[in-house]
């Protein structure tokens, strides 16, 4: 769950960049750095969303349980892999273009439409990944530690 959290953060900073810079340019010297990796990161935040999804959500048959005894968890949860799956497909678009989508014009048209549509939600997907990190951070150290579980 940390390494997920630190994935949104990182994600979520690099679709903000130029906020994140006017406010931080040392960050945003910092961000630099890594945007050579931001499709990387992508794949693997989609990858991991879809798995949350399918595994999680749909295949479980636990999250209704889950998400009517902690719900305000259960909606962070789902909202997570939302902007997971949002984020993934927006920083990694750029591979999946050039790996999955190039051997059909009618699939590389398809993605790009994908593409247009996240980009102009990209600021709040930004924000979105970067709050999202923090509570889950938060959430694994503060209230998972009071109940005594070693998540």
């Amino acid at each position: 769950m940390i390494l997920l959290a630190l994935l949104l953060i990182i994600a979520g900073a690099l679709a903000i960049p130029s906020m994140i810079a006017k406010k931080q340019p040392n960050a945003g010297e910092a961000l630099a750095k890594l945007v050579p990796y931001q499709g990387i990161i992508g794949i693997i935040l989609l990858l991991w969303g879809l798995w949350m999804l399918i595994g999680d959500v749909l295949l479980s048959g636990y999250f209704g349980l889950f998400l009517q005894l902690f719900p305000v968890w259960g909606i962070i949860y789902l909202v997570t892999i939302i902007v997971s799956i949002g984020l993934g497909a927006l920083l990694g678009y750029g591979l999946i273009a050039k790996y999955a989508l190039s051997g059909s014009a009618d699939a590389a048209r398809g993605g790009a439409a994908m593409h247009a549509k996240l980009a102009t939600v990209q600021v709040p997907l930004g924000i979105a990944g970067i709050v999202l990190g923090i509570l889950l951070i938060v959430f694994r150290f503060i209230i998972f530690n009071s109940f005594g579980a070693g998540i």
